[in-house]
């Protein structure tokens, strides 16, 4: 893992469909100190949220998720990458 997700998501600007589709251009650290403190249970919830309000509004958008996920990727362990793919799959 050669970078952290903190380091990946303060270097430089984030599309706003990549870090946070529903909010216009969202500064990184601001999501990082809003996710930082929550529990596994509630990224999970605020995840659903999101991905149905995406849903409903037509702004979901699986080719940015899936630009995402491949960015992620190298940096996370077998379990975690195991974890992530199987969330990306229920969306």
């Amino acid at each position: 893992m050669s970078r952290s997700l903190k380091e990946t998501l303060t270097k430089g600007k984030r599309d706003e469909a990549a870090a946070r589709p529903d909010e216009q251009a969202a500064d990184p650290r601001a999501l990082i100190d809003k996710y930082s403190g929550m529990s596994e249970e509630g990224l999970m919830r605020e995840l659903i949220s999101l991905t149905n309000r995406q849903k409903e509004n037509g702004s979901f958008d699986r080719s940015s998720i899936r630009k995402g996920v491949e960015t992620l990727l190298p940096m996370l362990d077998d379990a975690q990458k195991k974890k992530l793919l199987g969330i990306i799959a229920g969306l």
